[in-house]
């Protein structure tokens, strides 16, 4: 090597002797080209990552489910937040349904004031009733049906002329929330035929 270029930190022309010396290899292989050696590793490599692709999309199909079922999950919490509190207002209402019978009843007597109470009651009951049905929360009509134990809590059967099963009386209202969550079961008697 020759100092001259060495220590100017030049590369030294190659001359006619040196270009003769480059040593011959073998033509280097590109990327991505299969041979006879590399066949079977390339082939276990292609399975991996079909592996990893189809784990790699169930989870995120899981994901996906996932999310929904939360998200159901956090809608119906919502829904019925307020089922407890919804319960309690149930007696409220009851009770004005009662005093409003009541009041139609001694009307009769005393006509004047009895009137006047009866249509304050009325409206109270009625505010009350669209309140709750605001809310979600509304009547399970019962009469004349046949009897659901989702729905209803029979505690007496008795003869009747209706076929048997079907409810003839209801001795308190029962309340579903959000349509389809039964709240409180109405109390009924049932008809046990002829």
């Amino acid at each position: 090597m020759n100092k001259k270029y060495h220590q100017a930190g030049k590369k030294e022309p190659m001359t006619e002797h040196k270009k003769h010396e480059t040593p011959q290899t073998e033509k280097p292989m590109k990327t991505g080209e299969e041979t006879p050696e590399t066949a079977p590793e390339i082939q276990t490599l292609k399975e991996e990552i079909a592996k990893w692709k189809d784990a790699t999309l169930r989870a995120h199909a899981d994901m996906e489910n996932l999310k929904k079922r939360v998200a159901i999950d956090l809608e119906k919490n919502a829904k019925y937040a307020n089922s407890s509190f919804a319960k309690d207002l149930l007696n409220v209402s009851d009770c004005l349904e009662n005093a409003l019978c009541y009041a139609k009843k001694e009307g009769e007597k005393n006509a004047d004031f009895m009137k006047g109470m009866t249509d304050g009651i009325e409206m109270t009951y009625k505010q009350f009733q669209d309140t709750l049905k605001k809310h979600g929360i509304e009547r399970i009509e019962s009469m004349d049906k046949p009897f659901d134990p989702d729905k209803h809590k029979v505690v007496q059967e008795i003869p009747s002329d209706k076929p048997a099963g079907v409810i003839v009386q209801e001795l308190q209202p029962g309340y579903t929330i959000g349509g389809d969550r039964v709240l409180r079961e109405a109390t009924v008697i049932v008809s046990k035929g002829e």
